[in-house]
This record gives C-alpha cells, structure tokens and sequence, in this order.
C-alpha cells in the first residue's frame, strides 16, 4: 500500500491581506473505476434539418404516446401551435432541456412510481420553470415546481432565513406529489388536476360551476384563466417534443451533458461555507450551488437535533467522505480568516403589518 506523502498547496487570499495554507486532499483511489463506464460525449449538431410539419404523423405519433398514460394527450390546434413553437422557434431550448432531462427525470420517475402518479408528469416543470432551480417568477412561484409560499408551506415545505425548500429538487418534488395525489382525489380527472396546479384547485371548481357542471378540462376552458387556458396545451406539447425530438433532428446540448452528474448526498456535521467549500474540493461554484440550490445564502447550518445534507457529484462525494475532517478544520480557519458570520436559524415567520387609514 502506497502512501501520499503530505504536500502543501499555497493559496493566496485577500483576506485581510492573510495568507493561508490549504493541503492537497487524498484521492478517491477508486474513481478510475467509477469514470469507466461514463458516456463518450460526441458533439452534434443541435439545429433541426428542415422538416416540414407532418399533422397526421403528429396526430399518429401523440396517440402512440397516448397509449401509454391515464392522461389523455389530445390533438388539437391549441396543441400544435405549441409542439411549432418548440420545435421550430426554440431548438436551442429543447436540445438543452433534453440535457438537463437525463439529471432530472429519473429522480422525478422515482417519486412519481412510488406515489402510483403518471410519469408524464415528470414534463410539468418544463413549462413552470424550464428545469431551473433558481428559476422565480414575477408572482413569486419558486423552484423546478414553482411553488408559491402558501402551497409551500402547506406541504411542508420549509423556508426561512437559510433554506428555501421549494429549490430543493426531493423534497419540492415529494410536495408536488402530495399536491396530485389530493388534486386527483378531488376531481379524479388528470386533466382538471394539471390545470388546478397552475390555477389552483378553486378557480378549477369555479370554472366547473361556470361552464354548468363540466368536467373535462376543454369544456370548462374557456371558463379558466387566460394562463391556465394554454397550460394544458403547452404541457402535451411539453410531452410530445422531448419524446419526438430526434425525429426532426434535435439531440442534446452537450455543453450541459457535461454539467450533469451522478450524485450522491453526506448529512454534514459542521456548518459550511459552500463558497469555501467549492475552492477545497477544487469544484466550480456554479456547480455546487446547482446541486445544493436550497441553501439560500450559500451556507449550510448545523444544529444539535437536525441533519442538513450537502449533494455532491459522485466524483467528488468520496474524495469529501475520505477527507471530511480535514475539510471541516479548514473550514473553520476560513470562517475565523474570513469573519464569517451564520445567521441565527430560525423557522418563526415574520410578518409584516400595513396601518390603514
């Protein structure tokens, strides 16, 4: 058995002028065998030939899917205008979704197999945030599947000064399963539960009693929300174009295929500085922040009787489990260099009080 020898790497800060010393972390000894199997990446080129748009092999191809899901993928104008403008005005967007979809899916099939929910179901956050974590809109929905703090909260979903849990791609996951699930229990139509995702459950009821009593998504329709109206359209386009991509033409983004990672996730036992973090382990920022998007200030907290989990890409999680104490002293030193300060962790909400006349 050969041992490494200690060598020091000098890294230069401008923390107050300090310099500090980081040493160079053991490696994972077994990783040669982890990469063997990894997938040769061929770069392709992402524009579409010119394929002009078949309707009938469209309408062949949606049915095809449409036998394999309890959703009921309809074909209709609404629906076309939408799979054309995936496939013909945003190439560039689906060919990366595609990318992002290989992280993604499989960790969305899981929750949804084990909730007995359609894995159609899996394309929804293609149309509420384009598969981005980080992705808020102008109303305040947060996350892959733009939760609004109400909704939140109302799965358990915790957000406070350090973690916003609707970035959290298991636990907001699990919360919109939990959401079907009582949907589904209501309406027991998918189409209507989809729609009440993006309007919520009471303008769905609504609509229904407009529309005297209707329970078939398009026949309350026009009853709906302008946004809601064109929400079922776009989410069997959703399902058609990343399942009919290579037809005309469009692969994956290979600039992401490099940025997605098998990972695995190690409940920390000190706080972190994901900042200090990403420079010990030698890993772009940009990285650790995606896979660990819930901490909201880039820093994990550590308390007596909860566990706070760091994801890491699999390449690096075992060089962290071998060095971990090592890691964690580092970090230390560069809080005291650093003056880092961790906020008090707390779940009491503030609230806010407007005086009226």
């Amino acid at each position: 058995m050969k041992w490494l020898l200690p060598v020091f790497l000098c890294v230069f800060y401008s923390f107050s002028q300090e310099t500090i010393n980081i040493p160079f972390l053991q490696e994972d000894m077994f990783l040669k065998y982890d990469t063997l199997f990894s997938p040769i990446i061929i770069n392709e080129d992402i524009t579409p030939p010119i394929i002009t748009f078949n309707e009938q092999q469209v309408k062949n191809q949606l049915d095809s899917l449409n036998q394999l899901t309890p959703i009921n993928l309809v074909y209709n104008q609404a629906v076309a205008n939408y799979i054309q403008a995936y496939l013909f005005k945003r190439p560039e967007q689906v060919s990366r979704l595609l990318s992002l979809g290989d992280y993604y899916f499989p960790i969305f099939e899981k929750y949804l197999d084990q909730n007995n929910l359609p894995l159609e179901l899996k394309y929804l956050p293609i149309i509420e945030s384009s598969l981005n974590p980080h992705a808020k809109s102008p109303a305040g929905a947060v996350g892959l599947w733009q939760f609004m703090y109400p909704t939140a909260k109302e799965h358990g979903l915790r957000i406070n000064s350090y973690l916003d849990e609707r970035k959290d791609l298991y636990k907001s996951t699990e919360a919109a399963c939990e959401y079907f699930i009582k949907s589904q229990k209501i309406f027991n139509d998918w189409g209507l539960s989809i729609a009440s995702y993006n309007a919520g459950r009471r303008n769905v009821t609504k609509s229904i009693r407009r529309s005297g009593g209707k329970y078939n998504f398009w026949e309350i329709r026009p009853f709906l929300p302008r946004e809601t109206q064109n929400y079922i359209p776009a989410f069997i386009a959703a399902i058609y174009v990343m399942n009919c991509a290579d037809f005309y033409g469009i692969k994956r983004d290979t600039a992401v295929i490099f940025k997605t990672f098998q990972v695995d996730s190690i409940n920390v036992k000190s706080r972190i500085n994901l900042n200090n973090l990403a420079h010990l382990l030698d890993i772009e920022k940009e990285i650790l922040f995606d896979l660990n998007p819930m901490y909201k200030l880039e820093l994990i907290p550590s308390l007596k009787d909860e566990k706070f989990p760091l994801v890491l890409p699999d390449y690096k999680w075992a060089q962290f489990i071998l060095n971990q104490d090592r890691i964690y002293a580092e970090l230390v030193k560069l809080d005291s260099l650093q003056n880092v300060e961790y906020p008090v962790f707390s779940d009491i909400e503030k609230v806010k009080y407007y005086v009226k006349r």
